[in-house]
């Protein structure tokens, strides 16, 4: 029988056993003993550099020449509480462009309007995948928690769809009075309410139990 190299593994600096030395089964046990610390990975090493996007999701099963996978994690309910509160000072920020953008439309500068509705749509983007990656970490599903102060993110996202979809309708018949209105007035409103769902749900997840706990279903009525 060939000898496997051997491979040191680390979670927080703690010594992880695993019983093939690949990069699939040391991620593995790395993940399983985050789990059952009711915590998650938030960063891989493979001899100090830092593991890519398509190590991650199809991680080698094969025997390497790697020495050391060091693994750092994090309490997923303060982590997704952080992330969220970032997004919304995001949101917040985009505000100013998504009115600054109508500005410059305004004043007959559509080029440069087009080129800010990049940037504006990227952030939507970025703030969609944030809340989509924030529920995979928690493993519970955030868009049916209900709120006194905000919509569902349910809700809200559904009205997002149709307010950017308006935009797009804009472009296309280069309604430029029609896509500054929208800028300047359902957009930012639409950024304002987000900016509120995100608080609401970063205030949430600050009650939610340990990951390890036993699950609620996100069915929740928040005062």
């Amino acid at each position: 029988m060939a000898h496997l190299p051997a491979m040191r593994v680390l979670l927080d600096g703690s010594p992880v056993s695993v019983d093939r030395p690949t990069l699939a089964r040391a991620l593995s046990a790395g993940s399983a003993t985050a789990r059952a610390r009711g915590r998650v990975i938030i960063e891989a090493k493979a001899d100090g550099v830092a593991l890519s996007d398509d190590q991650l999701g199809a991680p080698s099963d094969e025997p390497g020449l790697m020495r050391e996978l060091t693994l750092t994690s994090a309490e997923p309910r303060a982590l997704v509480k952080v992330t969220l509160d970032d997004a919304a000072v995001a949101l917040r920020e985009l505000v100013g462009d998504q009115k600054r953008a109508a500005e410059l439309i305004h004043a007959g500068k559509e080029s440069q309007a087009l080129q800010s509705l990049q940037s504006i749509f990227k952030t939507w983007q970025n703030v969609k995948d944030i809340v989509s990656h924030c529920g995979e970490l928690l493993e519970r599903r955030l868009d049916a928690v209900a709120f006194a102060n905000a919509d569902t993110l349910e809700a809200a996202s559904r009205r997002l769809a149709s307010q950017l979809q308006a935009v797009k309708a804009s472009l296309t018949k280069q309604d430029w009075s029609g896509l500054a209105d929208t800028l300047e007035y359902d957009l930012c409103e639409e950024a304002q309410q987000w900016v509120r769902l995100l608080s609401s749900l970063a205030d949430y997840v600050g009650t939610l139990p340990a990951m390890t706990d036993t699950k609620v279903d996100a069915g929740d009525k928040r005062a």
